[in-house]
């Protein structure tokens, strides 16, 4: 056996995923740096493959992440500052961008955050969590109540075309022939 089958080679590498920025037909899609440290000749830099993903799946991990902050990508959820916004007596701008620093995207995350996580926002995280959750389902029950007032909107429509279809209804039976002469 070869040390390279004992020891896995790849974590000698350094492998960086990166997007391409030149003027080409290549420009904006990702490619992959792979850098045998202590060698400067022999630097392979190719555009990215399904195989490359699969063996470098944590550099691979740490490049999406990377874009999906760059990119801003929405979260699921009530953005903090859409929560700030809607309930500015719960949470503060300054609120907002400490919890930001710390990487929460949304008051859904604050409400589900743990002790642990809270300890790194401080004095007053457990109180944020409490409210974060009261206006959460605050924000639930409003929503449920406008769905309901929708449904029976429509169910008194439905129930006018209904009443008005059965109104028009003609005698049973089959019209009778218009006798021409002829």
């Amino acid at each position: 056996m070869l040390d390279s089958d004992i020891a896995n080679s790849d974590a000698q590498l350094h492998v960086e995923f990166y997007v391409n920025q030149s003027e080409d037909n290549w420009n904006g899609k990702p490619f992959i740096r792979i850098v045998i440290p202590g060698d400067k000749t022999n630097i392979i830099e190719q555009p990215v493959r399904e195989d490359h993903k699969e063996r470098f799946p944590r550099q691979w991990l740490y490049f999406q992440m990377k874009q999906s902050e760059a990119e801003g990508s929405p979260a699921i959820g009530t953005t903090l500052e859409q929560w700030q916004k809607e309930a500015p007596e719960d949470v503060t701008r300054g609120q907002v961008e400490e919890l930001k620093i710390l990487k929460f995207q949304t008051a859904d995350q604050v409400a589900m955050a743990s002790d642990a996580q809270l300890q790194r926002v401080g004095m007053g995280g457990i109180g944020l969590r409490d409210k974060a959750r009261a206006f959460l389902q605050r924000k639930t029950r409003s929503e449920s109540a406008n769905e309901l007032e929708q449904t029976k909107s429509q169910l008194a429509e439905l129930q006018a075309q209904m009443a008005e279809i059965l109104s028009e209804r003609k005698k049973p039976g089959r019209p009778r022939k218009e006798v021409s002469e002829a």
